[in-house]
């Protein structure tokens, strides 16, 4: 290995930008202290500020109105039980402001009074998300209700003439409405069409929004005060992300896993002077017309631009912790044919300077909303540093590559998504990019299911595993997951009612007896989402038929491990792992 593993995690980014209201100051979240906390810094340059400090991991947070004071979310050790608190933008006078530890708050704006934070909630039921005020200045004040719905919402948006625009899930994420509440009370703005709504803001004629209505790709269109719908802009490709105030708008298209910027001030413009790179959240645009958004690379870590429509520039810089250029990996577009003569995209990450087979780890996305991007991630790395070939696929059910790609592997087409990484070894080794014996699968939560799916409907492919919050058993996993997430999981992998016997068959506990190669677990304690059980079930499983397996449980993480000092001790062994087992 060339470099260290402890350089490679000393390397750091910032994300989530912000803009205060005048342009100013630049709000961000950054791990460099070991866990995600909140920061600022001169929009113009100069010296960050930390601005958190009596919390574990810092989430979302969101600016008043006059730019003095910032509401964000903290959980507890990975839990996802987000509660709010409000600090001043110098960050003095920090108070909490909900005491509900099980239940969730997620932080969505202020009130046009700045006297208020809008926050997504299900205090009222854990199956549930209304939208409610909180006093910002004490937690005397009980919540007020202001949104009740019986069901999980995408999003919150307070708008500028003091109203809200609010998108609800219908019967999975992706298929929306969206509600514009006022003092009179809630109106649905939408019909009953199947599609995805998002980033609503207002417009002189109703709401700017992004959706794919009628169409393959999400773009941005206009939703009127009747419900009248119109596209605005359309592209062969997906708009990721959008923000409108006073006129100006900016929005990101995802060309091939990549982020291209767009301002738009009477023309529209591609901003200049942005590298490949994929956003790591949304864009945020202040009057002046300035734009905010976090960039990351594969072979850097998330960096913070400022931009205009005369370009952009870099206003937070990752710091790459001593690595060398030749430390960092080489990326090609590479894709592969599958079982039924469709084309599957990825990209091959090999070493600088090499060639000729490889050992090589397949290493799949999560969600399976999810796609491959440019993203930095550490064990990449540090694989990468340790001489592998990682090759990331994009199989069939993965975003960005339209509607129609997205649903090839909704409920019982499930296991085509794993036939597609099946096709993906077969091409590795017909093209001598890695010996046939030589080829890892890993991933995390929806990719830990396709580990251990891959693992057991075709033994044949893989000489080792590495499973990281995966779905072994799905239905124990729909049993218990959080409250509010069963029924969107039902609508992508099927429901205990009526798919059972099917989920039953799909999961991978069930088939242990064709799963040969070693495996290694890894889970964290306090996971909302797969519940630690999925690892537990698993590891006994396979220890009784004395099986190879590894298993690592971290009690003070949820859904992956993000901690700096749980990564020291964990990338170490998954290279190891995979050294040892790939030979």
């Amino acid at each position: 290995m060339t470099a260290s593993i402890a350089r490679i995690l000393e390397a750091r980014g910032a994300f989530l930008p912000r803009l205060s209201p005048d342009g100013a100051t630049l709000f961000y979240l950054s791990d460099v202290t070991g866990t995600q906390q909140l920061w600022r810094v001169p929009a113009a340059g100069g010296t960050p500020a930390r601005l958190s400090f009596d919390c574990d991991r810092v989430g979302d947070f969101r600016i008043s109105p006059d730019g003095r004071r910032i509401a964000y979310g903290v959980d507890v050790n990975g839990n996802e039980r987000w509660q709010i608190w409000v600090v001043d933008a110098m960050g003095g006078d920090a108070r909490k402001l909900t005491e509900r530890p099980d239940r969730m708050h997620h932080v969505s704006g202020w009130s046009s009074d700045g006297q208020s934070v809008i926050v997504r909630s299900n205090a009222r039921d854990p199956r549930f998300f209304d939208v409610v005020t909180l006093d910002a200045g004490t937690r005397a004040t009980p919540p007020r209700m202001l949104f009740e719905w019986d069901g999980t919402l995408n999003d919150a948006v307070p708008l500028p003439d003091g109203r809200f625009a609010v998108v609800t899930n219908r019967d999975r994420s992706d298929h929306n409405d969206v509600f514009l509440v006022d003092s009179s009370g809630p109106r649905r703005l939408t019909d009953d069409v199947d599609a995805r709504y998002a980033a609503p803001r207002q417009a002189a004629d109703g709401l700017l929004l992004v959706s794919n209505r009628d169409r393959d790709f999400s773009g941005v269109s206009r939703l009127g005060p009747d419900g009248g719908y119109a596209r605005v802009v359309a592209v062969d490709h997906d708009v990721e992300a959008f923000d409108a105030i006073d006129g100006r708008w900016a929005y990101a298209v995802n060309r091939d896993g990549g982020s291209e910027i767009h301002v738009v001030n009477g023309a529209d413009r591609i901003v200049s002077g942005v590298p490949f790179g994929a956003l790591g959240s949304g864009l945020d645009l202040v009057p002046d017309g300035s734009c905010a958004f976090a960039l990351t690379r594969f072979d850097a870590p998330s960096e913070v631009f400022v931009a205009s429509a005369a370009g952009a520039r870099v206003a937070v810089p990752a710091t790459l912790g001593g690595l060398s250029a030749g430390d960092l990996p080489v990326a090609e577009p590479v894709s592969w044919t599958a079982f039924d003569g469709r084309r599957i995209p990825g990209t091959l990450l090999r070493p600088q300077g090499t060639s000729g087979a490889r050992a090589t780890v397949v290493q799949v996305h999560g969600g399976p909303e999810g796609q491959a991007r440019p993203l930095w991630n550490p064990t990449t790395i540090a694989l990468i540093a340790a001489g592998f070939n990682v090759l990331q696929p994009n199989v069939r059910g993965s975003t960005g590559y339209g509607l129609a790609y997205r649903s090839l592997d909704d409920v019982r087409l499930r296991l085509d998504s794993v036939r597609d990484l099946d096709a993906a070894a077969a091409w590795l080794g017909s093209e001598g990019i890695a010996p046939p014996d030589r080829i890892a699968v890993m991933g995390g939560s929806y990719g830990g299911f396709m580990t251990l799916a891959a693992l057991a409907f075709f033994p044949a492919r893989w000489a080792a595993g590495v499973c990281t919050v995966g779905i072994a058993n799905f239905v124990t996993f729909l049993e218990r997951t959080d409250a509010w997430r069963r029924p969107l999981r039902e609508a992508e992998y099927g429901s205990l009612e009526r798919d059972r016997e099917f989920l039953e068959d799909l999961s991978p506990i069930n088939h242990l007896d064709a799963i040969a190669a070693p495996l290694m677990v890894i889970h964290g304690a306090n996971d909302p989402r797969v519940p630690v059980h999925e690892a537990e079930q698993i590891v006994a499983a396979l220890r009784g038929r004395e099986r190879p397996v590894e298993y690592l449980r971290y009690e003070d993480e949820g859904h992956g491990i993000v901690k700096f000092k749980n990564r020291v001790d964990l990338i170490p062994r998954i290279v190891a792992f995979l050294q040892r087992h790939l030979k």
